[in-house]
């Protein structure tokens, strides 16, 4: 109800939206629609910056300056016809459901009743708006793609993603998990429950999440405003954990669980970069967020990128996907819609597994 009445933008400064709700399985789920607005979005509530916008600054991070002028024109040309063919399907004003956010949205297991009544709930109100649902693979939810599928909906890959399973012995064999879960144990740098978070920790939190994901990787990742850190602080959105070194916080980890309590994810952390890289800092993190999936006795959704490193520790790839339903607009935009959809399901697999390389 608070961030209905706020917006996104309380929470993310750049997310400029307004927030509703659905009722799905008995729960109410928050729907996210973009507000016009001439600055770029972050990719958790705009399909253009996911789809678009990102993969262009990705593919110019990768190149040397002397050849970004060849990545641009390549990426336009690429990008370009997905550009007017997101406009044409109308996505830049969909409605998101179960939207948090956040990079990584843990669903539940929606029967297909629940799904079809909620489908109908927001075609009547939203006639104009095609319908979105990030987020969607079946080894975190195995019934919701072919219910999805069989009530109309499209899938479209929209990430390589990483999963882990605690429970399996084999993962603590490991020769970088068992590094890993030493370094943690490492008293030089002390973990910060989140009983022992203070309030005047929350700006130093903040600036270790931005350092790594706003100012060194994108502008288009997720930008958690201050009332986003008290929230997790005051009611446990996230459950915030860090890392003191000296009396000075130097790395931060929230961990997000479903409500089914089946997994956990991290859609936030961050570390002081200017440490060096010796001491570990994103190591001891993701031991932190491994025992706690082991603790907490739930599997581990790594969420994506960082391949090498989530695969050296456990992880197994599997694509993600983002679901649309356009069944209810004009017979252009869904004709337009098929056509992106084709498209994407063609070029994206081969896309993401090229970019999750390098």
């Amino acid at each position: 109800m608070m961030a209905r009445s706020r917006g996104g933008d309380y929470w993310l400064a750049n997310a400029h939206c307004a927030v509703d709700s659905v009722d799905l399985a008995g729960q109410a789920q928050p729907v996210s629609l973009q507000l016009q607005t001439n600055t770029p979005q972050s990719y958790v509530l705009s399909p253009r910056s996911a789809w678009v916008n990102y993969a262009r600054h990705e593919a110019l991070r990768h190149v040397s300056p002397k050849l970004a002028w060849l990545a641009k024109a390549a990426g336009y040309c690429v990008l370009s016809p997905i550009s007017a063919l997101l406009h044409g399907c109308g996505l830049d004003k969909a409605a998101i459901i179960g939207n948090h956010l956040i990079s990584t949205n843990l669903h539940s297991e929606w029967s297909r009743s629940d799904i079809s009544h909620a489908t109908d709930q927001l075609t009547t109100q939203y006639p104009d708006s095609p319908l979105i649902i990030r987020n969607i693979c079946s080894q975190v939810t195995p019934n919701i793609e072919a219910q999805l599928t069989q009530l109309g909906w499209q899938l479209i890959p929209a990430r390589m993603i990483y999963l882990c399973d605690p429970n399996d012995a084999s993962i603590w064999k490991k020769n970088h998990v068992k590094q890993d879960a030493k370094l943690l144990a490492n008293k030089d740098i002390e973990v910060v429950t989140p009983d022992q978070i203070q309030a005047s920790d929350l700006p130093q939190l903040r600036q270790l999440f931005r350092q790594l994901f706003i100012e060194k990787h994108s502008r288009l990742n997720p930008d958690f405003t201050p009332a986003f850190f008290e929230l997790c602080h005051e009611n446990g959105f996230l459950d915030l954990y860090a890392l003191r070194m000296e009396n000075k916080i130097v790395g931060v980890l929230g961990i997000y669980q479903d409500a089914s309590n089946n997994w956990i994810t991290t859609p936030l952390i961050g570390y002081d970069n200017q440490l060096p890289q010796s001491a570990g800092i994103y190591r001891r993190l993701m031991a932190l967020l491994l025992q706690q999936a082991k603790y907490r006795q739930t599997k581990l959704h790594y969420s994506s990128g960082a391949s090498q490193f989530k695969l050296s520790r456990g992880g197994v790839a599997s694509l993600e996907y983002t679901a649309i339903y356009s069944r209810h607009l004009s017979s252009s935009q869904v004709a337009c819609n098929r056509l992106f959809s084709y498209a994407m399901q063609n070029l994206a697999p081969k896309i993401l597994k090229r970019a999750d390389a390098l």
